[in-house]
C-alpha cells in the first residue's frame, strides 16, 4: 500500500500535527510518526504515541515496533492481546519485513552488504562489539543496499533482520557511516529541526489470523533538501 496514494482517502484520520493514522483494522493501527515524538513515554512532560492512543481509544494499545524519537516513519500498534501476541511471534520468527531508508556519510560498499554485530544498551546509547562479550550483548543483523550517492551523502535501503536498541544508528556508525544529523552516533553537524535522516519506510507482514498480506509504505520526508533529490524509482 503506497501512502502517497492515500492522501485523499477519508479513512486516513489525522489526529495530531505530529502523527496520523494510516490504516486501522479491528486488530491493529498503523501510524505515520513524524520526528520529535516518542513512541512510548520517556518523560511525563513529553507527548508520546502510546499515551495518545490509549486516550483516544479509552483502552490499552500494544506497541509492536519502536522507532527512535528523532526518526520518522511507520509504527504499528495492536488493538487486542490476541493479535499483539501473534504479531510478536512473527517478529521473533523474522517474518515481518521492516525496511528503512537512511542518508549517511562515509563510504558504503556498492551492492548489498550484511552487517552483524552484538549490541548492548548502555544508558541511552548502544555499544557494539564484533563478538558476544557477555549475555547483555544481543545479536544485531541488518542488510543495506546502496541506492544513490550525492556529493557528501549516500542513500541506503536497510532491511532490518533484528530489532535492537538504536541498532541501525549504532551499526552504521560502527562502520563509519553515521546518519545525517545523528550527533549521538558521529554525525558532524545536527539537522536544524533535530531530526535524523532515517525513515521507517516499509512494513510488510502476513496477518496471523486471516493469512492476508499487508504492505505499508511511507512517503519520503520533506524536512531535508536531500530527501527531495532522491530518485523514487530506485526505492520501489
Amino acid at each position: 500500500m503506497d501512502l502517497s496514494k492515500l492522501s485523499n482517502l477519508t479513512h486516513k484520520t489525522s489526529f495530531d500535527d505530529n502523527y496520523e493514522i494510516i490504516d486501522e483494522t479491528q486488530d491493529y493501527i498503523v501510524i505515520l510518526k513524524k520526528h520529535g515524538i516518542a513512541v512510548q513515554a520517556t518523560d511525563k512532560d513529553v507527548d508520546d504515541l502510546e499515551t495518545s492512543l490509549n486516550a483516544r481509544y479509552k483502552e490499552k494499545v500494544h506497541v509492536l515496533n519502536r522507532i527512535d524519537q528523532p526518526v520518522t516513519g511507520l509504527v504499528i500498534f495492536g488493538k487486542n492481546k490476541e493479535f499483539s501476541a501473534a504479531f510478536t511471534e512473527l517478529l521473533k520468527e523474522r517474518a515481518v519485513t521492516k525496511t528503512y531508508l537512511a542518508l549517511v556519510a562515509g563510504n558504503p560498499e556498492s551492492g548489498t552488504t550484511e552487517l552483524k554485530h552484538y549490541i548492548k544498551k548502555l544508558h541511552n546509547r548502544a555499544m557494539t562489539a564484533d563478538e558476544k562479550v557477555d549475555e547483555n550483548f544481543k545479536e544485531a543483523v541488518l542488510q543495506y543496499t546502496l541506492l544513490q550517492s550525492f556529493d557528501n551523502y549516500h542513500l541506503l535501503k536497510i532491511d532490518l533482520k533484528t530489532g535492537r536498541f538504536h541498532q541501525i544508528r549504532a551499526q552504521l556508525a560502527t562502520m563509519e557511516m553515521p546518519i545525517k544529523g545523528d550527533l549521538k552516533y558521529g554525525s558532524r553537524r545536527p539537522n536544524l529541526d533535530r531530526s535524523i535522516c532515517l525513515l521507517s519506510y516499509k512494513l510488510e507482514f502476513v496477518h496471523p489470523f486471516t493469512s492476508q498480506k499487508h504492505s505499508y509504505t511511507a512517503p519520503l520526508p520533506t524536512n531535508d533538501v536531500l530527501w527531495g533529490l532522491v530518485d523514487k524509482t530506485l526505492i520501489q
